[in-house]
């Protein structure tokens, strides 16, 4: 089903911007950098979702924030310093970067942080195939 998502859709660039915090800035448990609004990674996004429904996966319920994990927080009082250093700091994160694949990766929770795993890379090539 992922490479039929990714079909029809090619290579394509996205950029960073800006840096923040889930659930929020006063008690993050993850820093984020965002990614700018893409059309590209939307449909990409959309087409995964609707091949995964197809198949029994429900889909996400919350909206899609596009974004790269920068560190996750194990405890509260970290994630409370580093929410207020945030705030203080207003870091930034602008660059851009070419997308030529994506890939389906399994993560495995560990008492030391998450495994990753990658089990199969999918191409975009905009041909439909």
């Amino acid at each position: 089903m992922l490479e039929k998502a990714a079909q029809g859709i090619g290579p394509f660039n996205l950029e960073l911007e800006g840096v923040g915090a889930f659930p929020n800035a006063r008690a993050p448990r993850v820093i984020w950098a965002g990614i700018k609004k893409s059309s590209e990674l939307e449909k990409l996004q959309k087409n995964v979702e609707e091949r995964l429904s197809s198949i029994g996966f429900e889909p996400e319920d919350r909206p899609f924030t596009p974004h790269l994990t920068l560190c996750r927080i194990k405890s509260a009082e970290d994630g409370r310093a580093l929410g207020k250093l945030l705030s203080e700091a207003r870091p930034e994160a602008n660059a851009a970067f070419a997308v030529s694949s994506f890939a389906f990766i399994k993560s495995v929770l560990k008492p030391f942080g998450a495994e990753y795993t990658p089990i199969r890379e999918f191409a975009l090539t905009a041909q439909n195939n």
